[in-house]
């Protein structure tokens, strides 16, 4: 059986008076996001701004299960746990294997 590759899409939402710490979520959090679940099988990452304080996150992975084992890892609890380090608001998250890609 051949494994799709899958993409997390994180967004931390824009309301009133959300705040949002773009610099440290560059310099600190994603780094640790990818010393964290690079073993379980995270490719690459990419960080868009949709907007002011509006940060859009894609991880792409091995596999939607690798995905899963990162999510339920050990080290989940540091990842999602520095979330309040850099935004007042929690993240959206949606993943998915990837249909077709160029």
């Amino acid at each position: 059986m051949t494994t799709k590759p899958a993409q997390a899409s994180v967004l931390y939402p824009r309301k009133d008076g959300a705040t949002f710490n773009m610099a440290y979520y560059l310099s600190t959090h994603m780094p640790l996001v990818a010393s964290s679940w690079a073993k379980y099988g995270l490719k690459r990452w990419s960080v868009t701004q949709l907007g002011p304080d509006s940060p859009y996150s894609v991880l792409v992975w091995e596999s939607l299960e690798a995905f899963d084992k990162a999510a339920k890892g050990a080290e989940a609890g540091d990842v999602f746990g520095d979330i309040e380090r850099f935004s007042s608001e929690q993240l959206v998250l949606c993943a998915g294997e990837v249909v077709r890609s160029r």
